[in-house]
């Protein structure tokens, strides 16, 4: 018996909420096969879009196992999550979720990017993709300048672009009118016929009635899973051709230009916010150097202050404080105040002489050191 694409064995999701968790998923089990088509239904509050972030690798279940190729998710690193979302998995979401400062051709080409495709080869296929999606004549508009069809299917562009062998649809006709609603499906049966893998959610069984199977959720748990009999049976899964990979030099200088250019677009598409942003940076690297430059200032006028205290000038005695051999010391003189001027490390010398006399003004008499 061969292994299932994706399997899900007793998976429950709890959220925690007050006093007790609340239970998003309740022992799910579901098989998928390579190249179904797969539709899961249900009421707001079901547990559909959980369930489709479970699938994603965009959520890990609380309990129970999901595996992909008959890896188990809960053994895997953030980066071969990423990695597994990256190259095997396509998301095309009910808002599109397109980055409105890229061109259609920016947001197909973003995930060949953080793939590091070559660049030739990834705008060739983004080229390809969007003509074979009717958006020939679209590749330089933004998001903004795009209908809603438009964007899903740009969207789904961009799910495709680096293989896309499982595509995961998050209700992806609930922002938009009956026809373009119906031209996005029509697009979702081309890739099944093509052996892509499809899992789509969706709460209307008009909209789930395009796959084969049928997966009916309610209250968390699985109500039914039953084969459509409006659609044949299974295909086989095609091959889906991997992506040309470029040098890893290539690849880092790609991923830097590419942040390069939106960091650009961003501040161009902005340009208050940009302005605002510079002039705080500038006004706070100011502030930094003025505070700086007068803590420099203030040290060096304090230096200055105490040397000018005369910290360098040493009085020279001849005796006496104690000196028990002060009377056989000989007092100093003039000349030798001259001959210590004389010394190299000698700046001046000034002889001193102190003596107690009796000061008189008038009938007032006091004794002063002079």
């Amino acid at each position: 018996m061969t292994q299932p694409l994706l399997r899900l064995s007793d998976v429950g999701r709890d959220y925690p909420a007050g006093d007790e968790p609340v239970s998003a998923l309740r022992d799910v089990n579901v098989d998928i096969e390579a190249g179904e088509f797969v539709a899961i239904v249900g009421t707001s509050g079901s547990g559909k879009s959980t369930l489709m972030n479970i699938l994603g690798c965009l959520d890990r279940p609380t309990r129970g196992r999901y595996e992909v190729h008959g890896r188990n998710t809960a053994e895997l690193t953030p980066d071969e999550l990423a990695e597994l979302r990256r190259e095997h998995f396509g998301f095309i979401f009910q808002r599109y979720h397109l980055i409105g400062d890229l061109t259609a051709v920016g947001n197909v080409e973003m995930p060949a990017v953080y793939a590091g495709q070559a660049r030739a080869a990834r705008q060739a296929r983004t080229r390809t993709l969007l003509t074979r999606l009717g958006l020939a004549d679209r590749l330089g508009h933004r998001p903004t300048q795009l209908s809603g069809g438009q964007q899903q299917r740009v969207s789904i562009a961009r799910a495709l672009m680096n293989g896309g062998r499982v595509i995961l649809a998050d209700d992806p006709t609930g922002a938009l009118d009956s026809r373009s609603g119906e031209e996005v499906m029509k697009v979702l049966d081309e890739l099944h016929d093509e052996g892509h893998t499809i899992i789509l959610v969706t709460h209307e069984m008009a909209v789930a009635e395009h796959a084969q199977r049928i997966i009916e959720l309610h209250d968390g748990a699985v109500l039914r899973d039953h084969a459509n009999p409006k659609r044949p049976a299974t295909r086989a899964a095609a091959a889906v051709a991997p992506a040309n990979k470029a040098a890893g030099w290539q690849a880092l200088r790609d991923r830097f230009f590419e942040a390069f250019r939106m960091a650009t677009l961003a501040m161009a598409a902005h340009r208050m916010r940009t302005f605002l942003t510079m002039l705080g940076i500038i006004i706070g690297i100011a502030s930094v150097v003025v505070v700086v430059a007068l803590g420099a200032g203030a040290q060096r006028q304090i230096l200055a202050q105490i040397g000018a205290l005369g910290t360098n000038t040493i009085d020279i005695y001849s005796g006496g404080f104690g000196d028990p051999r002060v009377t056989t010391v000989r007092p100093l003189r003039a000349e030798d105040a001259q001959a210590l001027a004389a010394q190299s490390y000698v700046d001046s010398a000034t002889p001193n002489v102190s003596a107690g006399v009796t000061l008189r003004y008038g009938n007032i008499a006091l004794n002063a050191q002079a």
